[in-house]
């Protein structure tokens, strides 16, 4: 049985801008439903204007219920529609607060132009202690994901400052294979900075593709955890059925105590 030391994780694309959104829409509220994960990141996420409109998060708490949403825009069209990243925090868990940081652009990039990627944070409490969660979408440029994933890095470590929590959990679409150099970096810090790949401390070896999700080959979805003392990575598991091209990634850790 389930207590408050126990914290949920799920991330999610689900792929905002594709055809049957009614449809897709009832089967990740089905799914986010059956797993009742106290904070859920989403990515691609499309919302009309940029300014309080959660679009398609809003959707997805109100069809689930019992969560509330935030929503942060990254790439904004003149017409205000946007696409970008969203948080769904369970209603029992407390939220501190949260705050968005808008990674650089390279418009020469031809993989990069316009698609404005940023992470969104909130500090959570659970257990009686505080814990950052962050989602991010990175770009399907590689020279952008190895830049920008440093801007990541020092953008977490500044709120963690902020917030005193005690660990921290990221989460989202990264665009790359765990071999990659902006996947590496994050693991690479040493002691505490280090961020762990939930997936490969419960499934060491084991490929955990997560896209295309017919056929699941490429693992580019992540749940990065660094923990506080005494946490440890129950499981990790891959979303079972999936409303979206990509599989989502499910981590229950437990905090100490």
């Amino acid at each position: 049985m389930s207590d408050e030391r126990d914290l949920v994780i799920m991330t999610q694309n689900i792929w905002g801008g594709a055809a049957l959104w009614e449809r897709r829409r009832a089967m990740l509220a089905r799914l986010i439903g059956d797993v009742r994960p106290c904070v859920l990141g989403l990515q691609e996420v499309h919302a009309q204007g940029a300014s309080g409109d959660l679009g398609q998060a809003g959707e997805l708490a109100r069809l689930v219920g019992g969560y509330r949403a935030w929503f942060a825009p990254g790439r904004v069209a003149a017409s205000g529609a946007c696409e970008g990243v969203a948080l769904l925090c369970r209603e029992d868990i407390e939220v501190l607060d949260h705050s968005v940081e808008a990674l650089t652009l390279d418009r020469d990039d031809p993989f990069e132009r316009d698609s404005q990627r940023v992470v969104l944070r909130a500090a959570i409490r659970r257990a009686g202690a505080v814990v950052d969660v962050l989602v991010t979408h990175l770009s399907l440029s590689r020279r952008a994901r190895a830049r920008t994933v440093r801007e990541l890095v020092r953008f977490a470590a500044r709120e963690r400052q902020k917030s005193r929590s005690l660990g921290a959990v990221l989460m989202g679409d990264f665009n790359a294979l765990p071999s990659e150099e902006a996947v590496c970096y994050l693991q690479a810090s040493a002691g505490d900075a280090r961020w762990l790949d939930a997936w490969t401390e419960a499934h060491p070896g084991k490929a955990g593709g997560t896209w295309p999700a017919g056929l699941p080959l490429r693992r580019i979805d992540y749940v990065f955890v660094q923990p506080g003392e005494r946490w440890t990575i129950a499981r990790c598991e891959r979303a079972p059925f999936s409303g979206s091209d990509h599989h989502g990634v499910i981590a229950w850790l437990r905090l100490g105590a």
